[in-house]
């Protein structure tokens, strides 16, 4: 029994130095510098941003007839070239026709009815004055110029009115321009102020393209449009319009971008590509996407010191890439951080960079 007792103790006694020299060792592996492969932080370069849109009028009108009636006359067709004045389209003007001649007649009655007004009242002035009529009787034909004067003003403003409906049922061209659209043709009834045709008229010309969300920050960036099929030819362009509200299905801001005087002659609805300067006031860094690290606190880097400790940068993801990650502030071009290896790390942690080729990012 002494034997056995003897060798349990020694037993214990020796896995408890054995416990001793495994906490120890983890101790000691813990204190050695942790392997990892680094890189350098490189400047991004910042790339301008391209988008598709079509070329606009700056002004559109869309024309309407003042006065209800018949369509008898279509001279126009989209595309068709017009002069201000020439004529669109014309409505049966019989009614209006008319209605004039009965306005003109009634002034005509008027005119004459204030004529005799105007001459019973210089007669009855001078009658008065020698007391053969009563000044009741003077004040009943002073009464009825007045009447007469008032009725034939009226009938004349009435004329003038019905005139102007007569010529309303001309459309005629607001300026010089193209055609966009006819919406009616020959023998349709349309109603007053009803849309029949737009106008997009000569001189400035907008690109309107559509920006994503993400990208509406950079709407009022320097632009330059390039016309679909023009090789080499570039106009200036500035933001005139940016919608305030996304559009429900796309989720993209519609921005119009007046256009610089060579672009006057481009067609309407011809493709154009606005190409606007991504340029920031803070540069770009790139790192790869096995640098990034985040343990609930935002997004940061190992940035690795001249003593080979290590600090935990945060920084601003503008974009994740294929390999890359493109960051903004935090870290600084030329930096040397972990590139793999980033979730094994804690914070005042000494690295050892692992020895072999460099990434291919520092190329």
């Amino acid at each position: 029994m002494k034997h056995l007792a003897l060798l349990a103790l020694v037993s214990v006694s020796a896995l408890a130095l054995n416990g001793c020299d495994s906490q120890a060792d983890t101790l000691a592996f813990a204190a050695q510098p942790r392997a990892v492969i680094a890189t350098h932080v490189q400047p991004a370069s910042q790339q301008d941003s391209l988008y598709t849109g079509v070329v606009a009028a700056r002004t559109i009108s869309d024309l309407g007839f003042r006065v209800s009636g018949k369509v008898i006359a279509r001279k126009v067709d989209p595309g068709t070239r017009v002069k201000r004045g020439d004529v669109l389209l014309e409505l049966d003007n019989t009614d209006f026709e008319l209605a004039l001649r009965t306005a003109r007649n009634r002034v005509t009655a008027t005119a004459a009815e204030l004529r005799q007004a105007h001459d019973d009242e210089a007669r009855y002035r001078r009658l008065i004055r020698t007391g053969a009529v009563s000044a009741q009787t003077f004040d009943q034909a002073h009464t009825r110029l007045r009447v007469a004067e008032a009725e034939h003003a009226a009938a004349t403003s009435e004329a003038a009115q019905v005139e102007n409906r007569r010529t309303y049922s001309t459309l005629k061209a607001d300026g010089d321009g193209v055609i966009t659209d006819v919406r009616v043709d020959r023998g349709q009834v349309v109603a007053e102020g009803q849309i029949v045709a737009s106008l997009a008229h000569d001189g400035a010309r907008e690109a309107v393209i559509d920006i994503p969300e993400t990208q509406r920050a950079l709407a009022d960036h320097p632009a330059r449009a390039y016309p679909y099929g023009a090789s080499g030819v570039a106009i200036s362009a500035s933001l005139r319009e940016l919608s305030a509200a996304a559009d429900t299905v796309t989720r993209t801001f519609r921005a119009r971008y007046t256009l610089g005087d060579e672009s006057t002659t481009l067609a309407i609805g011809s493709t154009i590509t606005l190409r606007l300067d991504s340029t920031s006031e803070q540069q770009l860094m790139r790192v790869p996407l096995g640098a990034l690290h985040d343990r609930g606190q935002g997004t940061g880097v190992w940035v690795i010191g001249n003593d080979d400790k290590i600090d935990l940068r945060s920084v601003k993801v503008v974009r994740l890439e294929q390999e890359e990650a493109v960051l903004q502030g935090g870290v600084q071009p030329g930096e040397r951080i972990v590139a793999l290896g980033a979730n094994l790390l804690s914070p005042g942690d000494s690295v050892r960079e692992l020895p072999g080729p460099s990434l291919a990012l520092e190329h």
